[in-house]
């Protein structure tokens, strides 16, 4: 996934003048001649974000645990994102780092933290959603899944299933490959999730799941997720039905065709972030079981436009 910053050139003139005798300095000395000089500077025509603060540090996290101000160094909890260029913003998004392999039964620290990283809007209810989220099929058989044939466990070569992860809550998937994941695919999610205190929805067969079928967009399978405790995402599986998406910041191909993917900023309903404004988002880190343990890093980022 390609992650840019978009940058336009141009010029803005601005136009400072010294007229008459008008001071900005008062003074109490006698002024028997004055003289103006005209001033004018030419600033840039460019597209500028900062986030502040960089750097994140979330320490003794325990699996399953969620990361915020209470155990991240400084206690921090939010991002400011600053308009820094001369030109109006539009549309603010993220995109977040994530492993390039399952990261589960590996034995080793091969996590990546972008893919921990949750949003809110400031302004809205303290609802946290991930950016991107990636998930892999599960690597070991679970011989406790019911697919919606009826088999247990699930024919694997009729469906490939794994877990949402959110924090102490999981929530399995299956999805159906007789197909290409981006050709007329199906995926199911449980709705009551699985935890250390309940098994939750591990029968595809029955009625406890939401089921939605993917639409098509080049190397992706897409839908919007419109009901069960993850209603409200986006999401995404690539062609070869390896890797699952689940977003709702991030507004770049194929997320930007479901109607639940969000811009943090859009100028139709938020107006134009204009240059020297910011807004925030609270920023926490849900770590899942199953993570081997250390430090693992990861990053994130606001891409923006003017269009």
């Amino acid at each position: 996934m390609k992650r840019k910053i978009f940058i336009a050139m141009g010029m803005v003139f601005f136009g400072l003048f010294f007229m008459g005798s008008v001071s900005a300095f008062p003074s109490n000395l006698t002024v028997d001649s004055n003289e103006s000089a005209t001033i004018e500077v030419n600033i840039s025509s460019k597209v500028m974000v900062d986030i502040t603060p960089s750097d994140f540090s979330w320490g003794a996290i325990d699996p399953g645990g969620v990361g915020d101000n209470d155990s991240e160094q400084n206690k921090y909890f939010a991002i400011q994102i600053e308009n820094i260029g001369s030109q109006n913003i539009t549309h603010v998004w993220f995109n977040a780092s994530y492993p390039g392999y399952n990261p589960f039964g590996t034995g080793n620290n091969s996590a990546d933290a972008g893919n921990f990283v949750v949003l809110s809007k400031n302004t809205s209810s303290d609802k946290f959603w991930f950016i991107n989220r990636v998930e892999y099929n599960t690597t070991a058989e679970l011989v406790y899944l019911r697919d919606p044939d009826g088999n247990m466990p699930p024919n694997a070569s009729h469906y490939i299933y794994g877990r949402y992860h959110n924090a102490s809550n999981e929530y399995f998937w299956m999805i159906d490959k007789t197909t290409n994941c981006n050709d007329s695919a199906t995926i199911y999610i449980g709705n009551t999730s699985h935890s250390k205190t309940q098994t939750g929805t591990t029968d595809f067969s029955g009625a406890d799941i939401w089921t939605g079928p993917l639409n098509t967009y080049v190397n992706y399978g897409y839908d919007d997720i419109d009901g069960g405790p993850l209603n409200g995402l986006c999401v995404a599986v690539d062609s070869t039905c390896t890797r699952v998406f689940f977003s709702k910041w991030n507004a770049d191909a194929p997320f930007h065709l479901c109607s639940n993917s969000n811009y943090a900023w859009n100028s139709t309903s938020d107006g134009n972030l204009v240059p020297g404004d910011s807004f925030a988002m609270n920023i926490k880190v849900y770590v899942p079981y199953g993570i081997y343990e250390g430090s693992t890093t990861g990053e994130i980022w606001a891409i923006v436009n003017n269009d």
